[in-house]
Formats: C-alpha cells, sequence, structure tokens
C-alpha cells in the first residue's frame, strides 16, 4: 500500500512500526511519520474517562500553563489568545489569569462544557469549523493537539488565518527525534498509532511551519520582552536548548507575509 506524506506531498510506502493493529509510514524525504490508513470517528475518543487524570492534575497544569506563558510572553505581550483542543480550560485560566483575552476550541463536548463552567469563552468543535474571524488572534497555542489532527497542512493554514499579522503559533508536540523514540520504539509512550495519527521531529515540523506560512523562532535570550519572571523565563529557555530531556518539543512560529493559497473554498 502507498500512503501520501501530508507535508511534502511524495508517496510513502515505507512502514517504520506496527502496533495496535495499525501501521505507522514514514516519508523518506522529510521524515513525517504517520499512521495509514486513520483510524474511524476519531473525535468518539474523548469521552469524560478520558480527561480523568487531566483533571485531577489541575493545580500542576496551571502552573505548567503559567511557566509556559512566561516564555511565550518574552516575545509577545498578553493580547488575545486561543488555546485549540483546550480540554478542561486550563491553559486558558493561567492566560486570563496573567491578563490574556483568551478563548479556547474544544472537539469534545463534554471537554468543552466543563471548561465553560468554569466561566470560560470554549467553543465545542474543531477550529476548521469554529467561524473565527480573520486575524481574530495574536496567539494560537496547540499543547498535544497536532498529533491528532487529520490535516496538518490544512490545519496550520486556518491556525495561520485566524492570527493577527506577526502573530505567534506555539505548539508542543511528541519528538520522534527524540533519543527516546530511538530506544524504546513500540514501547514509546506517545506511540498511541489509534489516537496519535502524526508524529514529526524538528525537521519536519519546521518544514510543515514553512509550508503553511510561518517562520520558525525560539524565545530570546536577550532583548526580549521584560516583566516579573522573564529572567528565569529566558534561563529556562536557554537551559532547555541545551539539553532536552522531555521527548515532548515545543516549536514557535511567526505568521510571514509571504502569500499563501487560501485555506477556504470560493
Amino acid at each position: 500500500m502507498q500512503a501520501t506524506c501530508n507535508i511534502c506531498a511524495s508517496g510513502v510506502s515505507t512502514i517504520l512500526l506496527t502496533k495496535d493493529g495499525c501501521e505507522i509510514y514514514q516519508c523518506a524525504k522529510c521524515r513525517l511519520a504517520f499512521t495509514h490508513p486513520q483510524p474511524d470517528a476519531l473525535d468518539e475518543q474523548y469521552d469524560s474517562a478520558y480527561f480523568d487524570l487531566y483533571r485531577s492534575r489541575h493545580e500542576f497544569r496551571l502552573k505548567r500553563g503559567d511557566a509556559r506563558l512566561r516564555r511565550i510572553e518574552l516575545m509577545k505581550e498578553p493580547g488575545t489568545l486561543l488555546d485549540i483542543g483546550c480540554s478542561l480550560g486550563y491553559f486558558v485560566e493561567a492566560a486570563n489569569d496573567r491578563g490574556w483575552r483568551a478563548s479556547g476550541v474544544e472537539i469534545s463536548p463534554y471537554a468543552a462544557e466543563q471548561a465553560r463552567g468554569l466561566g470560560l469563552d470554549v467553543k465545542t468543535g474543531v477550529l476548521e469549523d469554529a467561524g473565527y474571524p480573520d486575524g481574530a488572534f495574536d496567539c494560537v497555542t496547540m499543547w498535544d493537539v497536532l498529533e491528532h489532527v487529520p490535516d496538518p497542512t490544512r490545519h496550520m493554514l486556518e491556525v495561520r488565518r485566524v492570527l493577527a499579522d506577526g502573530g505567534l503559533v506555539v505548539i508542543g508536540t511528541p519528538n520522534l527525534g527524540h533519543i527516546l523514540f530511538r530506544i524504546k520504539r513500540e514501547r514509546w509512550r506517545h506511540l498511541k498509532p489509534r489516537e496519535h495519527i502524526f508524529y514529526f521531529n524538528p525537521s519536519s515540523i519546521t518544514r510543515l511551519l514553512k509550508k503553511t506560512g510561518f517562520d520558525v523562532v525560539q524565545p530570546p535570550v536577550l532583548g526580549g520582552r521584560s516583566f516579573p519572571g522573564s529572567f528565569g523565563a529566558a534561563l529556562k529557555g536557554v537551559c532547555g536548548r541545551i539539553a532536552q530531556p522531555n521527548d515532548v518539543m515545543i516549536v514557535y512560529g511567526v505568521k510571514n507575509g509571504i502569500q499563501i493559497p487560501s485555506n477556504r473554498p470560493e
């Protein structure tokens, strides 16, 4: 069987791994890996039980969200923010606490309703159907989301559309290039082919961002925005570049001025 790479459109016939009855292919050109064929009814996996662990770590996630926002704020002052795949809304909550005007969109009706119960501005569904206007947000975040998306190219074009000029996208996703994958292979904790349908490494995600109109950037070490805690945020960013114990990578992209074909049907 041959599949088509979502990033470079190459024909792909090389199977990287097989797990849970699924075949994971890898593109020889851009190194994107993906489940093929994609499993049916992806959205039906996200019932109330799916969020039990997330719910039990509310305070931890608020603190982690605050730390992530400090690194974002080295590059972008608080403004409008959209968290895609916001789950129970804890990152939206953390952003509001730091002065952002934050919203969320969440595919799970259960999780979206729970987030609205916290008084948060959260829509149910996927970004492509949410109806946000062009340039509505200064920053878009996606934590552990892009690996679930059925069409990353289409999705990132929509992210670009809803971002203001010079807007920032922040993506957290498992890093297939990390040494832990090379050691554990089928036992790697992120290898869930019925749930995670795309697997990126730094090269493939950079290529996806460039294809969809973003310049890859890093939070500055010197010369970024100054605010209480900014020095600590910059220092943590430096340490993260030197040593990468975490097999989830965080990638930052700025919407550039290059003309990209519209993602919307005429």
